[in-house]
């Protein structure tokens, strides 16, 4: 775990790295971190690399290959809405990029084809932000007044919102519902 001042140290070294795409001299770092004692720098560098934030590489340092766990919350379905989710105790280990903040963020195994148009298929990972807002347009998970859970195109009609599958075989949904969270990203294993 990091300090509060690690945890600066290390953002502003992770942005400068992934803004020059390479890892910043001492001196750069020093710079952009208000730091003016190379050796402060150097042991700032040191306790990173203790807590496995950083490894060395030939004479300087680069930042470790960046993953994180998300929960796997269970099976969503992209088709005839199932009951709740429960969560598993299952991970889904994701690169850092696919997400900048990750603490609201689950992945559901798709389990149907009615986002099939969407390019999003039976077994795919879907990633989800929580989120109780989502705009028309945004494919999103939600919860149904009788307590189950769909994959869908959150749409706006005249009559206020409904869900949309992206599948001519399917039909829109017009209950009442919840939104859980709106898809960021998807996963798929090619078989």
């Amino acid at each position: 775990m990091l300090t509060k001042k690690q945890r600066l140290f290390f953002d502003r070294v992770r942005q400068l790295a992934r803004r020059n795409r390479y890892f910043p001299t001492v001196r750069e770092i020093g710079r952009a971190t208000g730091l003016s004692s190379p050796a402060t720098v150097l042991a700032y560098l040191r306790r990173l690399g203790d807590k496995g934030y950083l490894v060395r590489k030939g004479r300087g340092w680069d930042l470790v290959s960046e993953k994180f766990a998300v929960p796997l919350a269970g099976v969503v379905p992209a088709g005839s809405p199932l009951e709740i989710f429960e969560m598993l105790g299952e991970e889904v280990e994701l690169p850092s990029w696919m997400a900048e903040r990750r603490e609201d963020l689950m992945a559901f195994r798709v389990q149907g084809e009615s986002m099939r148009d969407a390019y999003i298929r039976d077994g795919d990972l879907v990633l989800i932000r929580r989120n109780p807002k989502a705009e028309p347009g945004e494919m999103v998970v939600a919860r149904l007044a009788d307590g189950s859970i769909t994959l869908k195109r959150l749409k706006r009609g005249d009559a206020g919102f409904f869900l949309m599958p992206e599948n001519p075989d399917f039909a829109p949904i017009f209950d009442r519902f919840q939104l859980v969270g709106k898809v960021v990203g998807v996963l798929r294993k090619y078989r």
